[in-house]
């Protein structure tokens, strides 16, 4: 019964993302190890939509460590658990927490030594900003504590690039670039093998996702971020960022008509819009959030209200009538949003 919940809910959010986005890409899906344990480790710019991402995209089932700060209440409690997601502690969240971690890494390693996959986001924070952050030492940490347990597990590190055009706008696209695995075994002998780890991850991620070096970052973002779809190929706009080629020009047509798109979908969506705008969006506690908040509310929110106007259209005439309303507007807006909806970049 549990598995059946966990693959409905993977089901129900596998079709929201299919509404939400344009278009998602996936390169190199075909290189996860599917018979040894992995432990994916991924850039974090959209906070729960990079989970999600991965979760429904990479073909294993995960388990998580994500912030602890939001285990918050019992239900929230049974509700991650049921998620397979597990509480990580930061310094932020008082000192005293931290050695709470060492629990949390033995676990983790139990789960490696069952052949389970584990994604955490090795940052250790998120930002919009187009750019891979200094690793942590947490992910590191795991790997010590399971080859202690056991030490010739054939542990797989699969870095993860997450590439967003938009990653504030609804009808985004987005790409996922799973990279090369490495094998933890290969690099046991090396001396200080565990800091070299960490240095081929940090590189493998700034060539898997967009890497605009920091001191560099406000001038390359002037000139590339009109156009968001230029962050989609990760590997191309590395090089003109290496180049200094970073003058693109807009195309103005595709522009004006993503822009009456956009319009077109305001209008066809008023009321979702509405309340949108004037009730959620006002409590986003980050803009990295802002993207997590729509989508849960398009998630919820649509079903609910297709769900009752399903009803009232079938007591008030009949289910051919109300199949009409319900689908027709659902495929409107997948039109709109598949033709495109997003017309500017945020410079972030």
């Amino acid at each position: 019964m549990r598995q059946l919940a966990y693959s409905v809910l993977k089901l129900w959010v596998a079709v929201g993302l299919f509404f939400y986005y344009r278009k998602i890409k996936i390169v190199g899906r075909s290189t996860i190890p599917l018979d040894r344990p992995v432990l994916f480790l991924s850039n974090h710019q959209n906070a729960l939509m990079d989970v999600l991402l991965i979760a429904v995209y990479c073909g294993k089932k995960l388990w998580f460590l994500t912030r602890s700060d939001v285990f918050k209440t019992s239900f929230l409690k049974s509700f991650f658990g049921f998620l397979q997601m597990m509480p990580v502690y930061r310094i932020r969240d008082g000192k005293s927490s931290v050695p709470k971690n060492k629990a949390v890494f033995e676990k983790c390693a139990q789960l490696l030594g069952a052949n389970h996959a584990i994604l955490l986001f090795p940052e250790a924070n998120h930002s919009l900003q187009r750019r891979v952050r200094p690793l942590s030492k947490g992910f590191t940490r795991i790997i010590e504590a399971t080859l202690e347990q056991n030490p010739n597990l054939d542990i797989q590190l699969v870095p993860i690039g997450q590439n967003y055009a938009y990653p504030q706008q609804a009808g985004d696209s987005a790409t996922l670039v799973f990279g090369n695995p490495i094998s933890v075994q290969d690099h046991k002998t090396a001396p200080d093998f565990i800091n070299r780890l960490k240095e081929e991850v940090q590189q493998a991620l700034m060539q898997l996702t967009t890497h605009i070096p920091e001191t560099e970052y406000d001038s390359v973002v002037q000139n590339l971020g009109e156009n968001g779809e230029h962050y989609l190929d990760p590997v191309a706009v590395n090089v003109l960022i290496d180049q200094g080629d970073l003058s693109r020009e807009v195309d103005e047509k595709k522009k004006v008509g993503n822009s009456l798109r956009k319009v077109i979908f305001t209008i066809w969506n008023l009321p979702f819009m509405l309340l949108w705008r004037s009730v959620l969006k006002p409590k986003v506690p980050e803009a990295e959030f802002e993207a997590t908040f729509r989508f849960g509310f398009a998630l919820l929110v649509y079903p609910l209200v297709y769900g009752v106007c399903f009803s009232l259209i079938w007591n008030w005439y009949n289910t051919k009538t109300a199949c009409l309303f319900v689908l027709g507007h659902a495929v409107v807006n997948l039109v709109l949003v598949k033709m495109g909806i997003t017309s500017s970049a945020q410079r972030k």
